[in-house]
């Protein structure tokens, strides 16, 4: 009875955690929009709904889960930079290194990049007028995935404190979905580093 009454207040706590971060997603994704429509861009506004759109009919089929797969992650933060990329242009840059049939099978929680990305927007993009990149790299180890995520530091700025609410509920959620999951994050040289440390655990 007291395993059974653990795991159910463990799964309350992750759908709390969930609904925390969705609303964050959503806010940012429509200043995206708001920020077109502001600066007179209709038809690229209307194009940032579209994408919202698609966004959404994601964040709502994985929520149904506690999991899904890196690849889907992939996909799904790759639409949402395309949505961004309309607010940014091309001061926004991603590259991605590691692609592969590897990350079809591992596991890991719905929703678990975008804040990473977010974050790299909202302290490089978001506090200087340059242009930017991110860097996704993921890199196999003997019985984990690492997802490392990269962008630069401005000198002279403020340390990135690596503790906003997407970083806070993704180390939260990663230990509740494996306890060998991890998240450090914090600044290297002249970048900030968020790294994920993903098991080799498959999808069902």
């Amino acid at each position: 009875d007291m395993l059974n009454l653990r795991l159910a207040l463990e799964e309350q706590r992750m759908l709390a955690l969930r609904a925390q971060l969705e609303p964050h997603f959503l806010f940012n994704a429509l200043n995206a929009i708001s920020a077109l429509v502001r600066s007179g861009e209709k038809p690229l506004a209307l194009h940032g709904i579209g994408l919202l759109s698609e966004l959404l009919r994601y964040v709502l089929s994985a929520s149904s889960s506690n999991a899904t797969t890196v690849a889907a992650e992939l996909r799904f933060v790759q639409d949402y930079l395309d949505l961004q990329r309309l607010r940014y242009g091309e001061r926004l840059h991603l590259h991605i290194e590691g692609e592969g049939d590897l990350l079809q099978n591992v596991a890991c929680p719905p929703l678990l990049l975008q804040p990473l990305v977010e974050n790299a927007l909202r302290h490089q993009l978001d506090c200087c007028e340059g242009p930017s990149d991110i860097h996704l790299a993921f890199i196999r180890e003997e019985d984990a995935l690492l997802v490392r995520v990269t962008n630069p530091v401005e000198p002279g700025a403020t340390p990135n404190p690596g503790a906003g609410l997407g970083l806070a509920n993704t180390q939260d959620r990663l230990r509740l979905m494996h306890p060998e999951a991890s998240l450090q994050a914090g600044r290297q040289g002249e970048r900030f580093v968020a790294e994920v440390r993903l098991p080799l655990a498959r999808m069902d």
